[in-house]
């Protein structure tokens, strides 16, 4: 029986490892281990918790990554080629740039992989494996198959669960639209009632990039799936836009569902600044007023990590002083503060690219510094040093103990919930410590 190796590559010594908040199991792998035929065995290696011996007996090898692990994904392949391992990489990052994947593997995965991998194994089996296996169109994602989890260890703080796929917004500084498309095609949610049911875990995380799609449709579906999750015993935290807040009794429903923190893109307090991103939805008249927002939001218990984007060609160093003065007077429970940063595939790379901005592009080396906590482009109205410093210096202040003790102490008390509580304690501790220890700028301009 041949034997396949399923790689997460870690970034720069486990960088979000470390965020223990942040270190979620590669689904996406789990996924493919399950469209996988029951003639191969298979193992799952996420590199952020666990070493990769290159010695082990293994037939094929298949590498996701998103940009800032491409080099290291790249390194992974090179050592399985070196020992005549043919190798597969697939992910975001080489879906966008699979010119420069090939060139260090036997094959890349364009798009969303599931009806891909079947296919590419018979070829394997074959000898034939094709240079680059490319969707047609994307897949049904109705009825998936089980994800196996039993091929992961359970050093995560959350087990992760997909419920809907693709994002009609198309940010400018954001490639999911491009990778996942801009139609919200959604699970049947018997399928994913009968996932939550099989976890043991308590604490999940919801990795749809906005658990709220657009439209009716989209909202009774989601009233239906907090409705059906209710009993279920979960404490579960997602991602969604701002516009939860305008329909009526559905912040309750997802509450009394187990829904304890949201992870919401405030992205700039700046409205011509939201305007240039696209980011259209924190403009409406029921999501402009963010302050109100978040209240809303966590006067039904639950806590709020709120994204700010900083580099903008609208941002000066006072936009940090601003904005920490607002996540101060607004209470939010956590914060994730980063760098815009110009992933390939966006706008925002075209943009910057076609204006001579960008300081990092000796690729792919340079892709590890996409990490969105360092500097790649020339800011507008600031220098590079600063705007990294500044970043540092906001994380410093949001993560002092002075801020977390009682920040952590007033979402417990508006929660009730400890799974709420360690996110806005620990989320910006965590985060500081690790970002300020492992990035590694290059500052100043290109060589």
């Amino acid at each position: 029986m041949k034997k396949i190796v399923l790689i997460n590559p870690a970034y720069r010594s486990s960088m979000h490892s470390n965020i223990r908040i942040l270190a979620l199991p590669p689904l996406n792998l789990q996924i493919i281990a399950a469209h996988t035929p029951e003639r191969f065995t298979v193992e799952i290696i996420d590199e952020a918790l666990e070493e990769i011996d290159f010695e082990q007996p293994v037939d094929l090898v298949g590498i996701t990554c998103m940009t800032p692990m491409a080099p290291r994904a790249y390194e992974i392949a090179s050592e399985y080629r070196k020992r005549g391992v043919p190798v597969v990489i697939g992910g975001i990052h080489a879906s966008i740039m699979h010119d420069e994947a090939k060139q260090f593997c036997d094959a890349v995965v364009v798009g969303e992989g599931e009806q891909l991998w079947p296919q590419l194994l018979e070829d394997f089996e074959l000898g034939s494996l094709q240079p680059l296996y490319t969707m047609t169109e994307r897949p049904d994602i109705t009825h998936l198959p089980m994800p196996r989890r039993d091929l992961s260890n359970n050093d995560y703080f959350v087990q992760t669960v997909q419920t809907s796929r693709g994002c009609p917004h198309n940010c400018k500084f954001c490639s999911v639209t491009m990778f996942n498309g801009g139609k919200y095609r959604m699970r049947d949610i018997d399928n994913v009632i009968d996932e939550l049911e099989s976890l043991e875990a308590k604490r999940i995380f919801i990795i749809d990039d906005n658990i709220l799609g657009p439209g009716k449709q989209c909202i009774e579906r989601a009233f239906e799936l907090f409705n059906r999750m209710k009993g279920l015993g979960k404490e579960w935290g997602g991602q969604t836009c701002l516009n939860i807040v305008e329909h009526d009794g559905l912040l309750k429903a997802a509450h009394d569902s187990g829904a304890r923190a949201f992870l919401i893109g405030f992205e700039s307090l700046q409205p011509h600044t939201l305007s240039a991103m696209k980011k259209n939805m924190n403009l409406r008249p029921n999501t402009s007023n963010f302050k109100d927002a978040i209240k809303k939001i966590q006067d039904h218990g639950i806590a709020i990590v709120g994204g700010f984007i900083f580099g903008t060609d609208d941002d000066t160093m006072e936009t940090y002083e601003r904005t920490l003065e607002f996540i101060h007077d607004s209470g939010i429970d956590a914060v994730q503060l980063t760098i815009q940063t110009p992933l390939p595939g966006t706008a925002l790379y075209r943009e910057l690219q076609e204006q001579g901005r960008l300081l990092r592009d000796t690729y792919p080396a340079d892709w590890e510094a996409y990490n969105i906590f360092e500097p790649v482009f020339q800011p507008k109205h600031m220098s590079p040093e600063e705007l990294y410093s500044g970043l540092i210096d906001a994380y410093r202040e949001v993560a002092s103990f002075k801020r977390s003790l009682p920040r952590g102490l007033k979402t417990f008390w508006r929660t009730r919930s400890l799974f709420s509580t360690s996110i806005a304690f620990f989320w910006n501790h965590d985060s500081y410590k690790t970002i300020s220890a492992i990035t590694n700028p290059q500052l100043g301009p290109p060589a």
